[in-house]
Formats: C-alpha cells, sequence, structure tokens
C-alpha cells in the first residue's frame, strides 16, 4: 500500500473526480449528437448501469494505484442496533425537508426523474428496479463522495469538505432538479457518517430516500388497478355517490395504469409552483422535521461516543469542555481523532483538476437545462 501525504490523496482524488465529470461530459455529448447512442440510452436499465460504472470507475482504478485498504479508508464500520434504528428513522425523518427543496426547485425547473422511474416500473421487475434506483446509486455514489472525496478532503476543512463534497454530489447529476436536493442531501449525509463514525449509516438514508420514490412509483398503477375494480363493483351495485367520488379523486377511470399515471405526471407538470406556494406548504414542515432530524444526528453521536469529535470539526476545540460530555463509548481513534479535526490548513482542496471538474460540471448542467428549455422557446 502506498504512503500516501494527505495533500496528495487530496490531488489524487480531484484527479479522478475530474475524470468521472469528463466522461459524463462526453456521455451527454453523445447522448445530444449521435442518435445511436441517444436510442441506446433510452434503456433506462442500461442508462443507469452505465452512469453508476462511468461515476465509479476512475475511482476504483484510484483505490488499485494506491493500493488504498478501502473499508478503512471510507469507513464502511458496523453501527449498532441503536443506531441503526435512529438511522431508518432519519431517513424518514428528512424527507419533508427534501420536499421543501425540490418543490423549491421546481419553482425553476421540471420533476427529472419521475418519468424515468415510471419507465423502469413498467419495464423491469420490482426486485431488479430496486437494485437499479436504490440499491446501486446509495453504494457507488457514498463510496465517492462521502466515501473518497469526503473523507480526503476534511483533512484539510471539515466544514469546506462538507459543503464542497455535497456540491459536487448535487454538480454530477447534470440537473437544477436533482442538483438542489441532492446538495442538501450531501450535507445531511456528511453530518450524519460524522455522528455514526461510519459511513455504513449514510447508504441506509441513500437506500431509503430512493427506495420511497421507485416504491410508491410500483404501488400507485397497483391501486388504480385496485380502484377500477372497485368502479366496476360499485356500478354492479348501484353505488352512484361512491363512483363519482373515485371518479372525482382518480379521474379518467377507463385508461390503463400507465396512461393513468403519465396523465397524472403531465397533470403534475401544467401545476405553477410559486415561491409563495413552497413557503406555504412547505416550509413549516421542513422546519420541524429538520429539527427532530437534528434531535437524531445528536443521539446517534452522543450513542456513537463520536459527539465531542463532531463539536470539534464543526464548532472548534471551545465547542468540548474538559469533561466530556458524550454518552457513548470511546476507542482509541475516537479520541485520538480529537486533536485533528478541525483540519490542516495548510492543505489546499481547490486544485487545478477540481476546479476544471467544477467548471464541466457547470456546463453539463447549462447546457442540460437550456437543450430542455428549447422546444418552449421554440
Amino acid at each position: 500500500m502506498r504512503s500516501l501525504s494527505k495533500q496528495k490523496k487530496i490531488e489524487y482524488v480531484n484527479i479522478a473526480l475530474l475524470t468521472t465529470f469528463g466522461l459524463m461530459a462526453l456521455l451527454q455529448l453523445a447522448v445530444s449528437f449521435i442518435p445511436g447512442v441517444s436510442a441506446l440510452l433510452d434503456n433506462y436499465v442500461l442508462n443507469i448501469i452505465l452512469s453508476q460504472s462511468i461515476t465509479i470507475l476512475p475511482f476504483v482504478i484510484l483505490f488499485i494505484y494506491c493500493g488504498t485498504n478501502v473499508p478503512q479508508e471510507i469507513k464502511i464500520k458496523k453501527i449498532s442496533a441503536g443506531s441503526f434504528w435512529l438511522t431508518v428513522l432519519l431517513a424518514f425523518l428528512i424527507q419533508p425537508v427534501l420536499r421543501f427543496v425540490n418543490a423549491l426547485s421546481l419553482c425553476f425547473t421540471d420533476n427529472q426523474t419521475s418519468e424515468m422511474i415510471l419507465e423502469i416500473s413498467e419495464t423491469i421487475p420490482f426486485p431488479v428496479g430496486l437494485l437499479l434506483v436504490a440499491v446501486l446509486p446509495a453504494m457507488v455514489e457514498e463510496i465517492i463522495f462521502r466515501g473518497a472525496v469526503y473523507r480526503s478532503y476534511r483533512n484539510a476543512s471539515p466544514g469546506k469538505a462538507v459543503l464542497l463534497s455535497a456540491f459536487l454530489f448535487g454538480l454530477l447529476h447534470g440537473n437544477l432538479n436533482q442538483f438542489m436536493y441532492a446538495f442538501v442531501m450531501g450535507i445531511i449525509f456528511a453530518f450524519l457518517i460524522e455522528a455514526s463514525g461510519s459511513i455504513v449509516s449514510s447508504m441506509i438514508v441513500h437506500f431509503i430516500t430512493n427506495a420511497v420514490s421507485i416504491c410508491s412509483i410500483y404501488l400507485m398503477p397497483r391501486l388504480y388497478d385496485y380502484m377500477k375494480m372497485a368502479v366496476e363493483l360499485y356500478k354492479e351495485m348501484g353505488m352512484e355517490e361512491m363512483l363519482e367520488y373515485v371518479e372525482y379523486t382518480m379521474g379518467d377511470m377507463s385508461l390503463s395504469s400507465g396512461e393513468w399515471m403519465r396523465q397524472m405526471l403531465a397533470e403534475a407538470e401544467k401545476v405553477e409552483i410559486t415561491f409563495g406556494d413552497v413557503l406555504l406548504n412547505f416550509l413549516p414542515s421542513a422546519l420541524i422535521f429538520g429539527t427532530l432530524s437534528w434531535i437524531v444526528i445528536k443521539t446517534i453521536a452522543r450513542k456513537s461516543g463520536n459527539w465531542d469529535r463532531f463539536r470539534v470539526m464543526f464548532l472548534g476545540v471551545d465547542a468540548v469542555p474538559l469533561e466530556k460530555e458524550s454518552k457513548g463509548p470511546y476507542d482509541t481513534e475516537m479520541t485520538s481523532e480529537l486533536d485533528e479535526a478541525e483540519g490542516d490548513c495548510s492543505l489546499k482542496i481547490l486544485t487545478i483538476p477540481l476546479m476544471v471538474a467544477i467548471a464541466v460540471g457547470a456546463v453539463m448542467m447549462f447546457v442540460f437545462e437550456t437543450l430542455k428549455l428549447l422546444p418552449q422557446l421554440s
């Protein structure tokens, strides 16, 4: 295994990031200007596998080249049963926060994931869809952005590492809608792994967040089919009031489940969401559940024995009194990291490869949003 300085690790990670963003940009260009590639990637299964492979390949090469002990380097560690259930709870508590951010992004752009997930639900079995949309991204993206990227950057500055790794995580998605809630997710996930001491916790929350979306898409057509059966029963029994109520709430019941879902998505896109609507309808629940989420993260940090280190990293040495407050067990690794938790200001995160990668990612997102607007402008 190569013995690398902290600065060299940051530089290598930035080169891997630049390679990833460059490959994603080439893929976007190929989709935009080569008809055969565009038609090929209309297969969402192939699209997801290819994009995830491109994302992780440079880092796999980096790990092999550096002889990295991956579980140790990116903190793949077992978490306690109590922390596990608190992590699952956190995954559901942050949903109102993510819905608020998503609704805020829809004031400026369109939803970029619903149509893709609907296509997947119509073409492949549920277990395969769950694997592609929830399991694979949770593992690949966490290993890269909360593992390699965040873990390297935190040596220089934990606060900057949280923001920059989250920003890059959002930027890789290539569109404004996903960028905004991926950025917020990235911040939450970075805090979570520092609280738990393990990247497994962020993988769990990432998986559940994506699984909620795909499960709802798979379940809605089934619900519609059951409601169609109920409509037939109401007709036979002459229950006109129930029939009118179902048709009022569900819409045209003569459609197939796929047609109904697409109609629902199309109608949702026609609704104009204003900034005021978002603040009125989504912000209160986001604030309440965001506060509860922070309490859960703090509880995980205490139970895992990481609360003092967590406060040192994000609040400074003065935040930790001489007598420790954490309730959880301590080990040598945790206490030895207290002295290094604030980071080494002499380390540079913004190297040339990273700045080029950010520029490429910004151009990708700009091109995507522009191409999406062209039909409306014409």
